[in-house]
């Protein structure tokens, strides 16, 4: 069964809460927060990030979520 992520931005812990209580029950998503630290796109001493995409970092900043939908069960 296809299962969703939602990574929300570290500076949303209110919209984080809301949305952990609101789908707890459900099973078909898994609610993060961003887990990254420092500023979105500067690379660190190690190198650049690499789970960030440009679009994806421009919807956390724009929305405060993103949404990934379709993920295989597996890879949550």
């Amino acid at each position: 069964m296809a299962r969703c992520l939602v990574i929300v931005s570290r500076d949303q812990p209110e919209l984080f809460q809301r949305l952990t209580s609101l789908y707890e029950q459900e099973e078909w998503i898994d609610i993060l927060l961003d887990r990254r630290r420092g500023d979105p796109g500067i690379a660190s001493a190690s190198g650049p990030e690499r789970r960030s995409s440009p679009s994806a970092q421009t919807d956390l900043r724009a929305h405060g979520y993103i949404a990934i939908p379709g993920l295989p069960a597996e890879r949550l």
